[in-house]
């Protein structure tokens, strides 16, 4: 079987892994916080077919850091955030961490995300604001204040790219300890938007589609080849 083949899948997988990627960042284009991913290629080489072969593979891929633009919406518990960080939020599978602050209270009273996760304060303690609250304050700072007394603090943290793994749409997974240094401020009655942007993310996503239909059509070119070649060796002479 030719080198070639092998060469042309390993670029349509990668390419395969692109498409799924450039679609799902279009298709969050409008989801509050949401960072997109961007994959990375690299060129490895095949010593179990050819010291010389070289091939395209998907690299790691990584999160976009660039932040989205703040959407002010006069909401109390709409929160973003100001720098590099993220609210702790809690999860059946432990903490995980987020820049989407489309908050709510629920039916407890506790802070909540927009799919009902508990926003994490110190120590990962829910914050709970008092059922005759009548103002709701979220400081720079991330400390909550209804009726002007402290009722909670949000936990913001740092962490390097590489210590984080995207889990859905817009959480994270983290190992390790947060890192050091300043903590993004909190602007309270804003949204910070999808980073994502949709035009760019059209071109890409044609673009990566026309690649992957041209590597299939080439691995089916070298399929025909080999048929014929196998059909013209076993006829008879």
């Amino acid at each position: 079987m030719s080198n070639g083949i092998y060469v042309a899948t390993a670029g349509a997988i990668a390419q395969s892994t692109a498409l799924d990627m450039t679609a799902n960042n279009i298709a969050n284009a409008a989801t509050a916080g949401f960072h997109g991913d961007v994959v990375t290629f690299k060129q490895t080489l095949s010593s179990a077919r050819s010291a010389d072969l070289a091939m395209v593979t998907a690299g790691s891929a990584r999160t976009d850091s660039q932040p989205g633009a703040m959407l002010p919406t006069g909401n109390p518990l709409d929160l973003a955030l100001d720098g590099d960080g993220y609210f702790g939020v809690e999860t059946a599978a432990g903490p995980r961490y987020t820049r989407a602050g489309n908050f709510q209270l629920d039916a407890q009273g506790q802070l909540v995300t927009g799919d009902g996760l508990i926003v994490r304060g110190p120590q990962g303690a829910p914050i709970a604001i008092p059922p005759t609250a009548k103002t709701i304050e979220v400081a720079a700072n991330g400390t909550v204040i209804a009726d002007g007394t402290t009722v909670g603090q949000l936990e913001l943290v740092r962490f390097a790219p590489a210590q984080l793994k995207h889990e859905g749409n817009t959480l994270y997974a983290a190992t390790g300890e947060p890192s050091s240094g300043e903590l993004p401020k909190v602007r309270a009655g804003m949204l910070e938007q999808s980073n994502v942007n949709v035009v760019r993310g059209v071109v890409d996503l044609v673009k990566v589609s026309r690649t992957y239909e041209s590597l299939m059509q080439v691995i089916q070119g070298y399929h025909d080849v080999e048929d014929r070649a196998a059909r013209e060796l076993g006829a008879p002479k």
